[in-house]
């Protein structure tokens, strides 16, 4: 999809709207949600990241998107991180502040209500992050551009983006499905798929809606963000492409990810199992 800076106010509007109705990763209550960060998701989900945050070097964190406040929680409360969390949605960042306060880490996160491209409130941090949030804005080279500029010298950049190749089939699946049926019949089939989150019908149907629904998205590729990167001044340091193993050449990686469209079909219509198309790179300045 073709995406141009004259198209950021039309998108953001939607996309707030979308989310203001129902933000992602949105549980049932502030206790359930208090509950699953306290599990650490981080460890499991994004390896390369725990193993950043594991050496103790990462002070301060930069957060877009940050929705519910998942993650920054997360890295208040298991790293000891002084956390900004940035976010568009004055419900999420409700909900953000009332688990921070719960946990009691408070002290230590700072979620601000702003469009990513107008935030400059804060000085250039150890790590920036930004998970699937990027691909709605209706300029992710542009979005990418600014958040890494808060990025100081040695620092690093973490962003997941929907994958070009592996983002197909889901939404074949899920497009033919609500053109076809319905949407019930739609959301009736993710639930089959998403094993993880069967026990809270608020946090499913948020998935769902954010999975199946949303009013604009884009998909990218490791060659693409590593282009963007390299004319950033970073360096790309692991990514899920290759299963967060140490990297040698990108240039296999960049054919070998085009194989995530078949990945997909065998996930999500032979094994029946959830798979959205979805990677992550790290990067540092250099």
């Amino acid at each position: 999809m073709t995406e141009s800076p004259t198209s950021r106010p039309q998108v953001g509007q939607k996309v707030r709207s979308f989310y203001e109705e129902m933000p992602f990763n949105y549980y049932d209550s502030t206790e359930a949600a208090a509950d699953y960060i306290r599990t650490n998701p981080v460890e499991a989900s994004y390896p390369d990241l725990h193993a950043l945050l594991s050496t103790g070097e990462i002070k301060t964190v930069l957060e877009f998107g940050c929705g519910a406040g998942w993650l920054s929680n997360s890295l208040a409360l298991h790293y000891g991180l002084m956390v900004t969390a940035v976010d568009f949605t004055s419900k999420a960042l409700e909900r953000a502040r009332g688990v921070s306060e719960l946990l009691g880490i408070d002290d230590r996160t700072r979620f601000v209500e702003s469009n990513l491209f107008e935030f400059q409130d804060s000085p250039q941090v150890d790590l920036v992050i930004s998970l699937g949030v990027l691909h709605h804005t209706g300029d992710t080279r542009g979005a990418f551009e600014h958040i890494q500029t808060f990025a100081g010298s040695g620092a690093f950049v973490y962003v997941g983006l929907y994958h070009f190749y592996g983002r197909r089939e889901f939404l074949r699946i899920f497009h033919e499905l609500l053109e076809r049926e319905s949407e019930a019949a739609a959301f009736d089939h993710y639930r089959e798929l998403d094993g993880v989150r069967q026990g809270d019908a608020t946090h499913m149907l948020s998935w769902f809606r954010d999975q199946v629904l949303h009013p604009h998205e884009t998909q990218h590729t490791l060659k693409e963000v590593a282009g963007w990167s390299a004319e950033d001044g970073l360096s790309i340091q692991s990514t899920s492409i290759n299963g967060f193993q140490p990297l040698g050449e990108l240039e296999p990686l960049f054919e070998s990810e085009k194989e995530y469209e078949a990945r997909s079909h065998q996930a999500n219509v032979v094994e029946k199992r959830y798979f959205p198309g979805f990677f992550v790179v790290m990067a540092q300045r250099v």
